[in-house]
């Protein structure tokens, strides 16, 4: 499906365009009812206009984000930044000289079956680069059906220490993510006492376990850990023991449609009056749909929300509303790392000078600079080096409390 479709426009240049092919992953969407008959986000065609050179062959991106499960709420929004970036990169000469044709498969729901969708993409279609917006368990499993023989970038926030071969890992670890918001909430609401909560996987419990020595060394106390299975939305008997536990401060890593149960059965309890919660995946799609009540006393730390009143955030704000208009799925952490997953792939391999993977991982270990909606963005040492910021769940989005440079 073309988006943007080539015409002319009024100076007589070709319209950049971005092809996107949905395939399986476009059932889902159209019976979602989030894209009707299979449709992809058509960009406006007076938005991105520039000639387009097809004299080399496109470079064709699978682009990994999940249609169901547990994290399809960003799902819609991923392929939004997604298509948004590609346009731009291709206005600007593509990716080594190559107009970017995206790809799409379904990233939701058990890892064996997302390994399956991407060797059916991989052998219909034969992409050359993976890019990934899903679950670290999903990665795990990718990674080790095929790394080492295609780039993998790897966008969302996740639990750090990737050694896993052409896995390009560019999200918030851990401590970029955490330090500085945690600390503010001990000195600042005097939260000693803490009860660790998460979806029973990778992130989470590696999350957790940095976490945990974090807020000993802090002279605070973890009074409780517990995990949930991703298919498990019954928070009741959880509930009975955060209570009973009596923290000060709930540490949620939960992801989708189960942050919102979690957030509504809590307040329904009452203890959101009375106990804070901070979470590190509670994005802006999942906090429109939570009640005022489950938004008191909630806070969230990332490296990106959308109401971050920086330079780069209003600028990449209006070009987005101004490509997909006013009633554009919202732009969050985790949807905005597609957008950032696509500029990191053209300067990582801009610096290359190649797809091959031996070459892209020198570059990647020797740094770079990249376009991101809130500004350029370094790596240095294989990480992402930029703010964090502490945000509160407000009546209308997340209210920013402070901001952490690393």
């Amino acid at each position: 499906m073309k988006l943007g479709s080539p015409d002319r426009n009024k100076g007589g240049a070709q319209m950049s365009s971005v092809t996107i092919s949905l395939g399986a992953a476009g059932d889902v969407l159209a019976r979602s009812g989030l894209f009707p008959s299979r449709r992809a986000p058509r960009l406006r065609r007076e938005a991105i206009a520039q000639p387009v050179d097809r004299s080399l062959p496109p470079l064709r991106i699978a682009l990994l984000v999940p249609f169901h499960g547990a994290d399809a709420i960003w799902g819609p929004s991923c392929q939004y930044s997604a298509v948004m970036a590609a346009a731009e990169l291709n206005a600007k000469g593509g990716i080594l000289g190559r107009q970017i044709e995206l790809l799409a498969a379904d990233a939701g729901g058990d890892p064996a079956e997302v390994e399956g969708r991407v060797r059916a993409l991989l052998a219909s279609d034969a992409p050359e680069v993976l890019i990934g917006v899903h679950l670290s368990s999903v990665r795990e499993r990718l990674s080790r059906a095929f790394g080492g023989s295609l780039p993998y970038v790897f966008t969302p926030l996740y639990e750090g220490g990737i050694r896993e071969c052409g896995t390009f890992a560019i999200g918030d670890t851990p401590q970029a993510q955490l330090a500085g918001p945690v600390d503010h909430l001990i000195r600042s609401e005097s939260a000693q006492r803490w009860f660790l909560l998460g979806h029973d996987y990778v992130w989470p419990r590696k999350t957790h376990a940095w976490l945990s020595q974090h807020l000993t060394a802090r002279g605070a106390e973890v009074v409780g850990e517990a995990y949930q299975p991703l298919s498990e939305e019954d928070f009741e008997p959880l509930l009975d023991w955060i209570e009973a536990a009596q923290p000060d401060m709930v540490m949620q890593s939960l992801v989708g449609s189960a942050c919102l149960e979690f957030n509504r059965a809590f307040a329904r309890r009452g203890l959101s009056q009375k106990i804070l919660r901070l979470s590190g995946a509670l994005e802006e799609n999942t906090l429109m749909a939570l009640e005022p009540a489950a938004r008191e006393n909630l806070y969230c730390a990332s490296s990106y929300f959308s109401s971050l009143n920086t330079p780069g955030n209003q600028a990449f704000q209006q070009r987005y509303y101004a490509v997909f208009g006013k009633n554009a799925p919202v732009q969050s952490v985790l949807s905005i790392s597609c957008y950032e997953g696509m500029h990191f792939l053209a300067a990582l391999t801009a610096q290359a000078g190649s797809l091959r993977l031996p070459r892209l991982e020198e570059a990647f270990r020797s740094g770079l600079w990249f376009e991101a909606a809130r500004g350029p963005v370094r790596l240095k040492n294989g990480n992402v080096v930029a703010p964090s910021y502490l945000a509160r769940a407000g009546a209308t989005g997340f209210d920013i409390v402070a901001r952490f440079d690393s």
